[in-house]
């Protein structure tokens, strides 16, 4: 009866495979979170830009605004938010009161449970509105 005889090289090589898999799992779940907020910062780029449009178009009806958007940017309620919109006025308005000043920021940091963590900030926006 043969023996057969397992030189090392093959365990190197499952060695090796292993390594190399571990990595590129690693790339492909980085390369999938840049992915994610990539698109959140576009996302909340829109929203902030769609709020700066409607703001120029009614600005007296300014008061501070909150817009709640689930974890697909669909709208909905406080409780379910993971992003939300804010927008506030400048507190110190000095000499131009022709000019408006807001900041229209987007955040996250809650899930979907609605239990709060870190608030971040993904965006924010600065307008100064003419009033004639």
């Amino acid at each position: 009866m043969k023996r057969v005889r397992h030189s090392r090289s093959g365990l190197f090589l499952i060695l090796f495979f292993s390594v190399t898999a571990g990595i590129c799992i690693q790339f492909f779940v980085k390369s999938h979170n840049m992915s994610q907020d990539a698109k959140n910062l576009y996302q909340a780029q829109q929203e902030a830009a769609s709020m700066a449009e409607i703001l120029e178009k009614d600005i007296d009806s300014l008061d501070n605004i909150s817009v709640y958007y689930d974890k697909d940017w669909n709208q909905c309620d406080k409780e379910e938010k993971m992003y939300w919109l804010e927008v506030t006025q400048a507190q110190n308005q000095a000499q131009e009161d022709d000019l408006k000043k807001v900041k229209i920021a987007v955040y996250s940091g809650e899930n979907s449970k609605g239990e709060s963590s870190k608030k971040e900030e993904i965006y924010h926006l600065n307008l100064s509105i003419y009033i004639p």
